[in-house]
């Protein structure tokens, strides 16, 4: 089954097309030569063949639950969920001894279409009364009663997409894929065009139908076909497929695929770059990518916030993967034009089951991905996470329209946003040999979207608020489950110190503003809760690095007692620690003091703890212990007299010397910075 979704949604290349089988063949042969071919085509990865040998042998003999079930499973491969739910069914009702693990297919092929009520409960059945071999079955079923659990949550109760199928100019009978905007009135996808019900699948060598790229125009609101895209792109001896562009549209990735000698379609990436109004001959990418034992396919890039490379994230079946189709990153690095060696997504996008076309959107730093193992509807659904590389937010999935019990896959998000194109084999779809059997481009419209600006004036806390002019803003998405933060851009502030962004509602956002000789700032923000348009003023201060101890403010400890208040932490997380997250840089030094009460030795000891309680608290909050140094100085370091001139009491001067300060002392990785440094 794996290899069979190589080819139906990873390659997109076999799309419910059905090879010719000559009729006389069918009537002339004797039932064990038809369940021969039957098997011998599936395993060529040609279910249409395999479903006329199986249909014609169960016609002589249908107390055959295994050969029933075979032909069940061809139907699944075309994506027939109707007949492959029903001959499922018909296979385990002949005799569920001989085709046990038929009910749990029934099941899936009743997610597929939507019964989530009755999938579940023939999924509870199956995992009560199986007993045979494929014991991972027994497994994936309590996964699946799982997921069966959870589709409530994901359908929408409030429609605020709309869904527009893409008409008969664009999607044909066959299959149409990878949709992406270059503009916002041109797009570019793969697809397969012709208009033959049936058509013969040659050797490499032949002259077949192969995939192209093409593109179509808006005009009037309406997505029309054009014609080919690129006339350097598209190769008549290879399938071409998947592009995509990195976000200043100088560069396209995408795939040529051809049969290798062993009959296994493998694929590759090509890069092109944009010369006037054209486009370059593709470079295929290194074999560090382009493995020629596995398929490279699905490319989508986007740019590394901090360098500004091309990372490029692309889907393998690499055997050092998690298993099945997963998705995998490279970055280039444009000074030494590169490409570094292929890493996994991680755990968090990549499951034991596939995962493909993945589409990074770059403005909110989000990857769209297609997922068959993360659960949800059925089938593929289309999944989102924050983060780059191997470092990623729990995925979730989007739900309902956008996913159905169908295969939903291709999600992007257009350069307009709050729209965008998907490619799904729902019901409704130009249907080749059943109803969801073939792959068409939809177009979709958040009718609700609500479009954030987030803007503000970044000055420095000096007489009149003076603007600072290059100052970096820096804005972070935040996971309040895990209080990681993911770098969603960059920014410099003008020369008036202002600056500009959009952002996404219903996100945390953590803000760092920073430059040089000053120290950083950070600042939590929310726009969850937000349901219309506007703008958001956030302005930002800067103030230059002090030479001197700083105190901090509402540090408080019950009397002869080093242990933090909730009032203290909570200071300590609006002033140090929020420095700290600011400046990764910094090295400080947490100074504690004590008014002149008790010995000298005493003062001396209790202070070190009280600095010490500091410095743990900071670490248990995330801070490198590397980064911090406690010191104690006891009653050595007074601001106030203890004691009024006459002798008494000074309780005024004791509260004054009772005081807890940072000092910056270094940098991270450079040699600590004595105290004549500073001065």
């Amino acid at each position: 089954m794996r290899d069979t979704k190589l080819i139906l949604f990873f390659l997109v290349l076999f799309v419910a097309a059905q090879s010719q089988v000559d009729s006389t063949l069918l009537k002339g042969a004797k039932d064990k030569t038809l369940k021969k071919l039957g098997k011998s085509a599936l395993k060529q990865n040609d279910p249409s063949s395999a479903i006329l040998f199986f249909e014609t042998y169960v016609k002589n003999n249908p107390k055959d639950a295994k050969v029933k079930s075979l032909l069940a499973k061809s139907y699944m491969q075309i994506r027939d969920y109707d007949r492959a739910q029903h001959m499922f069914l018909n296979a385990y009702k002949t005799d569920k001894l001989e085709a046990p693990e038929a009910l749990y297919y029934h099941a899936l092929m009743m997610k597929s279409n939507a019964q989530y009520d009755s999938a579940r409960i023939n999924f509870q059945k199956f995992k009560k009364e199986y007993k045979g071999s494929e014991k991972k079955l027994k497994k994936l079923a309590g996964r699946e009663i799982v997921f069966c659990d959870s589709v409530a949550r994901l359908v929408s109760f409030e429609n605020k997409i709309i869904i527009q199928h893409l008409d008969t100019t664009i999607n044909k009978i066959n299959t149409e894929g990878a949709p992406i905007n270059f503009n916002n009135d041109l797009l570019v996808f793969t697809s397969l065009r012709t208009d033959k019900e049936e058509y013969q699948i040659e050797d490499d060598t032949a002259k077949s139908i192969k995939r192209k790229l093409y593109y179509a125009a808006k005009k009037g609101g309406e997505w029309k076909f054009k014609g080919e895209y690129g006339s350097t792109l598209n190769d008549p001896d290879f399938n071409t497929g998947n592009a995509c562009f990195n976000p200043d549209r100088t560069r396209i990735y995408f795939t040529k695929c051809k049969l290798n000698y062993s009959g296994k379609m493998i694929c590759a990436i090509y890069v092109s770059e944009k010369k006037g109004d054209k486009w370059t001959e593709a470079v295929k990418l290194p074999k560090e990518i382009n493995n020629p034992k596995y398929t490279s396919t699905m490319p989508a890039v986007t740019v590394d916030p901090i360098k500004g490379n091309d990372l490029i994230y692309f889907v393998s079946n690499n055997k050092k993967g998690r298993g099945g189709l997963d998705i995998w990153y490279t970055i280039y690095d444009k000074k030494k034009k590169t490409y570094k060696d292929p890493k996994n997504a991680g755990s968090k996008v990549n499951t034991s089951q596939d995962e493909m076309s993945p589409f990074f959107d770059t403005e909110s730093r989000t990857l769209y991905f297609s997922s068959n193992g993360l659960g949800g509807l059925g089938g593929f659904d289309v999944f989102r996470t924050i983060g780059d590389g191997k470092k990623w937010m729990g995925s979730e999935n989007i739900g309902q329209p956008i996913n159905t019990g169908a295969d939903d896959i291709f999600y992007t998000v257009s350069t307009n946003r709050g729209e965008g194109f998907f490619v799904s084999n729902r019901k409704g779809g130009n249907a080749l040999k059943n109803k969801t059997c073939c792959d068409d481009i939809y177009f979709y419209k958040d009718s609700k979207y609500v479009r954030l600006a987030l803007a503000g004036n970044v000055s420095e806390v000096l007489d009149g608020n003076v603007p600072v002019k290059n100052a970096i803003v820096e804005i972070y998405a935040k996971d309040k489950k895990t209080n990681e933060k993911f770098l969603i851009k960059t920014l410099r502030s003008d020369s008036l110190g202002n600056y500009k962004t959009m952002v996404d509602a219903g996100q945390d956002y953590f803000l760092v503003v920073k430059k040089k000789d000053f120290l950083g700032f950070s600042e939590d923000i929310t726009t969850k809760g937000i349901t219309s348009s506007q703008e958001i003023k956030k302005s930002l201060q800067l103030i230059r690095k002090p030479k001197n101890a700083v105190r901090i403010p509402n540090i408080e400890y019950e009397f002869d007692k080093s242990n933090l208040s909730e009032s203290s932490k909570k200071g300590l997380d609006l002033s140090v620690l929020s420095l700290m997250e600011a400046n990764p840089e910094l090295v400080i030094e947490i100074q504690a003091h004590t008014d002149g009460k008790g010995t000298e030795a005493y003062n001396l000891k209790l202070s070190q703890k009280r600095a010490e309680s500091i410095v743990n608290y900071l670490v248990s909050k995330g801070v490198d212990p590397k980064r911090l140094k406690a010191q104690g100085y006891g009653e050595s370091e007074p601001i106030a007299p203890n004691q009024n001139s006459d002798g008494s009491d000074n309780p005024a001067g004791r509260a004054k010397n009772r005081r807890t300060d940072f000092k910056i002392i270094g940098v991270v990785d450079d040699e600590m910075i004595n105290d004549s440094g500073l001065n």
